[in-house]
């Protein structure tokens, strides 16, 4: 065997053995990028089973006493403000239950129920909800009222009002100073358009991609908002897919963000 022989032998083992370590290092760092997913999504599950749906429960429970005047007469606009609690806590009820299956299965879609619905007034409901929170926050909620006719949409109402809830949340979180966050609903290639444009610390562009992917959290607002689960975009991307529609968002860092979602009209109602 040659000299140039042997030389060209060992390159190749020497290329073959280090192909083989690059190999096993990228395996070892997927692997531990699986275990931080799983341990996240077990840490999620347990924050959500212990810390939230238990006292959710109990408040139920303490809102049916207080209706059924077991603790005295209720005036009629008390009634109608416990009721209504009673309701939101019933609907984000189901909503712990469908998300906590979701995270636990690992799914990638999630079960929608559709009725009619005028997204228009869901979304005036949305904000008059928020406001007080808004303002708490120094930061104002707007709502233009659209300057065309808006058909009506078919919709999950208690999934809907999720992803609208989380869209206008953040934008109270991340707003910076005197926030303020306006939203429109609009036609746009024949479906319903929601849009909510915020002023605050925005998304930098190289995270764009990964704001609605699982537990996916922007690195400059975690310190404005350290308990968040990084799942909000993500269940709200699979609630509005389901209803046939499309999310997005456009965003500059320091400048606000603006997210976008659509959803098929619904023709029947116009019939």
């Amino acid at each position: 065997m040659t000299t140039l022989e042997i030389i060209l032998l060992v390159l190749f083992f020497f290329t073959l053995g280090y192909a083989l370590y690059i190999q096993l290092r990228m395996r070892s760092v997927r692997d531990r990028e699986r275990e931080k997913t799983e341990e996240r999504r077990s840490s999620f599950i347990s924050i959500i089973s212990h810390q939230l749906r238990t006292p959710l429960s109990v408040i139920k429970g303490y809102l049916e006493g207080v209706l059924t005047g077991d603790q005295g007469e209720l005036q009629p606009g008390q009634q109608e403000y416990l009721q209504e609690a009673l309701d939101i806590n019933r609907d984000t009820i189901k909503l712990v239950n469908d998300y906590l299956e979701v995270v636990r299965m690992g799914a990638e879609s999630i079960t929608v129920h559709p009725e009619t619905l005028d997204l228009v007034e869901l979304v005036q409901g949305e904000i008059k909800k928020l406001t007080p929170l808004a303002r708490a926050s120094n930061c104002e909620l707007i709502f233009e009222t659209p300057s065309e006719q808006i058909p009506k949409v078919k919709a999950d109402r208690i999934k809907i009002r999720q992803v609208i809830e989380n869209i206008l949340t953040n934008a109270i979180k991340y707003s910076k100073g005197k926030g303020r966050a306006v939203t429109t609903i609009s036609m746009r290639d024949g479906m319903v358009q929601y849009k909510t444009q915020d002023n605050g610390v925005g998304v930098p562009a190289d995270q764009l991609e990964e704001v609605f992917t699982k537990f996916s959290r922007g690195k400059n607002v975690i310190h404005k908002d350290t308990t968040g689960s990084g799942i909000g975009l993500y269940i709200a991307k699979m609630i509005v897919n389901a209803l046939g529609g499309e999310i997005w968002l456009e965003s500059k860092e320091n400048e606000g963000t603006a997210v976008f979602f659509t959803l098929p009209p619904d023709h029947q109602s116009h019939e």
